[in-house]
């Protein structure tokens, strides 16, 4: 099952494998999307992403592929571009301490989110390793879209995960394809400070989910 969704000048693209499509719908992943994207204040700009919800055996593919990790893993994030950034995008100001204790959070981000985000095609680590864009994508970009890069979530994943946090498998994903999106928007978890203004973030996304 395919689906784009255009809303806000985004062009979000979902393709939801077989197995999958009783328990996600593309309306609530371009949701959580969009959600995100207008978190980052950058609503009414033309803006690509594309989704896909697929089984463990698919990620641990192109995590072994791309990343050389031989395992699944709930969020792969390839950015099309390195810290993607435009003038005048304001974001959410957030009020956040001076230094973050890093004893406080260890270990936390881990527990909560399995991703593999950080290397990838647009990471200058592994430079050689980009998606070729199909061709419907790279007319878009061609036009003047800033196409941000492709997330793919494992389902069954982001169900385990539901579990342990007693969460819905739905929002599971939902939340997961917000985190992608800000691993799009270059930002991470490597340290205290920089995981304290993701996770702002992404509350800051999610009550759009809830509104």
């Amino acid at each position: 099952m395919s689906a784009d969704s255009q809303a806000d000048n985004f062009d979000i693209a979902v393709d939801i494998g077989e197995p999958y499509q009783g328990a996600v719908t593309a309306e609530a992943l371009v949701a959580a999307a969009r959600g995100a994207l207008l978190a980052e204040g950058l609503g009414g700009l033309p803006i690509g992403v594309s989704i896909e919800i697929a089984g463990d055996d698919e990620v641990q593919r192109l995590n072994r592929e791309y990343r050389g990790v031989d395992r699944t893993t709930d969020v792969l994030s390839f950015a099309n571009e390195e810290a993607p950034d435009w003038d005048g995008r304001p974001g959410v100001i957030y009020n956040l301490e001076e230094d973050v204790e890093a004893e406080d959070e260890e270990g936390d981000w881990d527990e909560e989110y399995d991703d593999e985000a950080d290397d990838g095609p647009g990471n200058p680590d592994t430079e050689e390793t980009k998606f070729v864009l199909p061709p419907d994508l790279q007319a878009q970009q061609d036009s003047g879209q800033r196409y941000l890069g492709d997330i793919i979530i494992s389902f069954p994943q982001a169900e385990r995960q539901a579990g342990e946090f007693n969460n819905t498998p739905l929002r599971e994903t939902q939340e997961l394809v917000i985190h992608g999106v800000f691993h799009l928007l270059g930002y991470d978890h490597e340290d205290p400070n920089d995981r304290e203004l993701m996770r702002a973030k992404e509350e800051a996304a999610a009550a759009y989910l809830d509104a």
